[in-house]
């Protein structure tokens, strides 16, 4: 069972991967590799493992050049691309959320650069994980009305887990359309969409469940 939940900040996806880990653990006895769930493009919070980067560190990142940016990023995607040898994965957003905040607002994978991530490196990521895994890697396109998200980033953009976060309310359209069009462009599995706009964490769990199900095994969903 492998998959990657993608989709604009304020649309649940850390806080829908965090149920779905306690589900799959719960639903077949069995967690996700490691017992962990990959939520590490959020530029700059890339949260780790085992904790999340503190405030100093997120500036840390800030002030990389976005050359060495570019690297890092790139760098640590091709890391993570070794859990799809293991038999489940649960990421939010990879490299499709790092192509979007990378060109929108960090200056690098710009078309005609050397690892420009429209034309170049997600086409390898993808490339890369055909050559590791014949299995579908199940994406989950969750979307929002733009209304909801400005007023979840009102409510919620004083929280820790968006602090230096670079969207903006009038980038918000843009930003969607973005994350549109690399689920779309994407060619590593099924693709499914869930709208959180009026369910609670609960009722979207539920519907993505049933959403995921006709792409899973059933030694996946086997009760162990």
């Amino acid at each position: 069972m492998k998959i990657i939940l993608a989709g604009i900040e304020y649309v649940g996806t850390t806080t829908i991967a965090n149920k779905l880990k306690d589900w799959k653990l719960e639903y077949t006895g069995t967690p996700f590799y490691d017992g962990l769930m990959h939520d590490h493009m959020k530029i700059p919070h890339t949260s780790g493992h085992p904790d999340d980067t503190t405030l100093e560190e997120q500036q840390q990142i800030l002030n990389l050049s976005p050359k060495l940016m570019e690297m890092y990023h790139r760098y640590h995607m091709y890391y993570h691309l070794h859990h799809y040898f293991q038999r489940d994965d649960l990421t939010v957003g990879f490299h499709i959320e790092e192509a979007v905040l990378a060109r929108k607002y960090f200056g690098y994978g710009l078309e005609g650069e050397s690892f420009d991530r429209e034309n170049i490196v997600f086409d390898r990521i993808e490339n890369r994980i055909k050559q590791i895994t014949s299995d579908p890697i199940i994406i989950v396109h969750m979307i929002a009305d733009k209304s909801i998200i400005e007023e979840r980033m009102e409510k919620l953009r004083s929280r820790p887990e968006h602090s230096n976060s670079p969207l903006q309310k009038q980038d918000i359209e843009d930003v969607m359309n973005d994350y549109a069009h690399f689920i779309d462009k994407s060619s590593i599995g099924p693709k499914v969409v869930v709208d959180t706009s009026t369910d609670n964490p609960s009722q979207t769990l539920d519907k993505i469940v049933d959403l995921i199900k006709p792409h899973i095994s059933d030694e996946d969903m086997k009760k162990n």
